[in-house]
């Protein structure tokens, strides 16, 4: 998640919003009240439609002229229908949300509305594109604040085997842990590996 997003307002004319695209090397941007609320999100769709004129060489008849100015300010092209998460929400909910709305990026809401956050579908990828040496280091920092320094974590691939945890709630603790670690696609514990003689 990217905290401290950049946002506009409904105020904001057209060319800035697509200079904070740009700049930024994002695809949308939340919009928000003087509160820090969202009212609504803007994409490059919405500040490129009917900005871009037909080229006449390239029609046999020409094209109709313009006669209407395009939109001046956010407000005039946002979306004001908010598809937002929780800040509390787990990823793989904001990434089943992106994937059946084909949305690039949500923003991310505090309990009173305002905003905390964007995550976007390249965060997910810059996640799951960790290193496995990366993550057994914050597994392994994990397991062992939890108390268990004698787990031996291995992660292939993003599958993270968690050797050690011999109860139930043990195991519990030990898939809970490791599904907090970003990059970590699968879990398994096993018991202890075999000591070396």
């Amino acid at each position: 998640m990217t905290q401290s997003p950049v946002t506009a307002r409904r105020g904001t004319p057209v060319k800035e919003a697509l200079a904070l695209l740009r700049d930024h090397h994002i695809t949308a941007l939340p919009v928000v009240t003087s509160a820090g609320r969202v009212c609504g999100v803007v994409a490059e769709i919405d500040l490129i439609r009917d900005r871009v004129l037909q080229d006449p060489r390239a029609h046999v008849l020409p094209p109709a002229p313009v006669t209407d100015r395009p939109a001046a300010y956010v407000q005039d092209v946002m979306n004001p229908v908010t598809i937002a998460v929780r800040a509390s929400a787990e990823v793989a909910v904001a990434v089943d949300i992106m994937a059946d709305r084909l949305l690039k990026s949500l923003p991310v809401l505090d309990d009173d509305d305002v905003l905390v956050g964007v995550i976007s579908r390249s965060d997910v990828a810059s996640a799951l594109a960790r290193d496995d040496d990366t993550m057994v280091r914050d597994l392994t920092a994990l397991v062992t604040e939890l108390g268990h320094p004698d787990w031996v974590v291995d992660v292939a691939d993003g599958g993270a085997v968690i050797f050690g945890p011999a109860t139930p709630k043990e195991r519990a603790l030990a898939e809970s842990a490791a599904a907090t670690v970003p990059g970590v696609t699968r879990i398994r514990t096993d018991s202890p590996p075999p000591t070396e003689e």
